[in-house]
């Protein structure tokens, strides 16, 4: 597919239809992934795919709350999932907010990791994000190849990353800037309109 082509068929799609994304198309996504500018060209990105139910709900739920809000008892809930299982109910899918249903309904969902040179928090000059900004390059590469073989989804920042690092076994100096629902569009979705820009007004010369 040409690449402008592309660029004006990457679109955010929250419902997914149940397909299987077939293997050999999500490993030419990440591999162009790896493509990106990368700072000092080290490419530290890791990919985790979740296809575990359990693993998915934990992340998507411990992945909103704040550092000091009551935490799931992580290894009880890997031993007996039972009580969880309603998540797989249509009853409670449709039940729960549209970010936390894609996230948990997706055919793949893919959390992408990025080596830090230092916390976020402790950044105080923009030199400091070279990595995240490259993360960033790499996640476009993805939302790119996304589209290019027929595949959508939407990336979702995650409020807390403290505790999704925790149930993921992240290293501490590698850090969570997404989580990208993957999967083929649901019957009749429809592609929301975005604000119409002109590029005549977004160009400056010289000055702002």
């Amino acid at each position: 597919m040409d690449f402008y082509e592309v660029v004006e068929k990457r679109m955010t799609i929250r419902d997914f239809s149940s397909k299987k994304i077939e293997e050999e198309k999500l490993k030419r996504i990440l591999n162009a992934g790896l493509k990106a500018p990368s700072h000092n060209h080290l490419r530290q990105w890791e990919f985790i795919l979740l296809k575990d139910p359990k693993i998915r709900y934990l992340v998507v739920v411990q992945g909103e709350k704040k550092k000091d809000d009551q935490e799931i008892d992580i290894e009880k809930i890997k031993q007996d999932f039972s009580y969880l299982e309603a998540i797989a109910k249509d009853v409670y899918v449709h039940a729960i907010p549209k970010q936390k249903k894609m996230l948990l309904s997706a055919p793949e969902l893919l959390v992408v990791c990025y080596k830090i040179k230092k916390p976020i928090r402790e950044c105080d000059k923009i030199y400091d994000l070279n990595s995240l900004v490259s993360a960033w390059c790499c996640i476009e590469n993805i939302l790119l190849a996304m589209a290019a073989e027929g595949l959508f989804g939407v990336p979702y920042i995650p409020q807390h990353t403290e505790k999704i690092k925790k149930i993921l076994n992240i290293p501490e100096d590698y850090e969570v800037p997404v989580l990208i629902p993957i999967g083929y569009p649901a019957k009749d979705t429809k592609r929301l309109p975005q604000k119409e820009i002109h590029l005549e007004e977004k160009i400056h010369i010289n000055k702002w």
